[in-house]
């Protein structure tokens, strides 16, 4: 009987001894309760992020599905490679880690298998992620990051590093004046403030009326002579990351683009009912300047007929 009690001291002098070398003190429910709280407070944050990231990431990929790439890249996959937004990939994986290792640093999160953590954090950050890009906050954050750090890549600074080439035959900017009378001719400036004499003789007149109105515009043709500042314009088509737009506006704008490019596989001809476009169409080269451009020998066929 006294065996037992000796064992039983011992280990009570054991403790006591652990206790006092580490110097453990005793700490109240109420703090454990916080750090419970703050857990799961980083465990909110981290699934929030994911939810951005998520958001961001579905507005750059749906951009970029209408975006015109047979005016940027040789194919559809060349420019996903360039365009997909691998930091935000990146954001989401950490938060998705992060969300699992704080669930399972909870009380009772040791309980759950890993495969039910990691589903349910990247769930729930999907889930939000796509009830905020149906709220447009992907454009809102992807603008606000762009505006503010200079370093970061948004959707606005990647179109316009796409479009400002006029070497490559595209150019971003506005017409600077208003012609009375119908001219083959008219003004170009580009974001960059460079000034071009644009010939607009091949384009229609949805092409012009854009041009008209003086806002920024996408242009594709061919620069005849870059450092003269000459520019042969091939179609006209709106700046769509000035603001949020619907999927159906992306979605016309791409077959206007498609349409446009088949077009100009033809050699031109003198559009009916416009009395003084087929002045001036009559006036130019019979041969299509723009049927030889990059974008129109890049257009796939099976989508001619759009």
């Amino acid at each position: 009987m006294k065996k037992p009690d000796q064992n039983e001291n011992n280990l009570k002098d054991a403790l006591f001894k652990r206790i006092e070398s580490e110097q453990v003190c005793p700490k109240s429910r109420f703090f454990f309760l916080c750090r419970e709280c703050s857990v799961w407070l980083f465990w909110v944050l981290s699934v929030v992020v994911g939810a951005m990231a998520v958001a961001v990431s579905l507005f750059v990929v749906m951009n970029r599905q209408y975006a015109f790439y047979e005016a940027t890249h040789d194919n559809w996959l060349t420019f996903m490679v360039e365009a997909l937004p691998y930091l935000w990939f990146l954001v989401f994986g950490l938060m998705a880690y992060f969300a699992t290792f704080n669930i399972r640093h909870t009380v009772r999160g040791y309980r759950y298998p890993a495969w039910m953590i990691v589903g349910s954090s990247v769930a729930m950050s999907v889930v939000v992620g796509v009830l905020l890009q149906a709220s447009d906050l992907g454009h809102v954050v992807d603008n606000a990051l762009g505006t503010h750090i200079k370093m970061y890549m948004s959707q606005e600074k990647m179109e316009q590093k796409l479009w400002q080439a006029p070497a490559e035959g595209r150019l971003l900017g506005q017409r600077v004046f208003e012609d009375t009378v119908p001219s083959t001719t008219v003004v170009f400036v580009d974001v960059d403030g460079g000034r071009w004499v644009m010939d607009v003789s091949e384009l229609n007149e949805r092409d012009l009326t854009l041009l008209a109105t003086q806002k920024i515009v996408r242009l594709i043709g061919r620069s005849s002579d870059v450092d003269s500042g000459r520019f042969y314009a091939c179609g006209a088509f709106p700046w769509m990351m000035d603001r949020a737009m619907s999927l159906e506006e992306m979605r016309y704008e791409r077959d206007m683009f498609i349409k446009r490019m088949r077009e100009h596989a033809d050699e031109i001809e003198i559009r009916a009912g416009v009395p003084e476009r087929a002045e001036l169409v009559a006036s130019s080269t019979n041969k299509s300047v723009c049927a030889s451009i990059q974008s129109v020998r890049r257009m796939p066929a099976k989508e001619a007929d759009r």
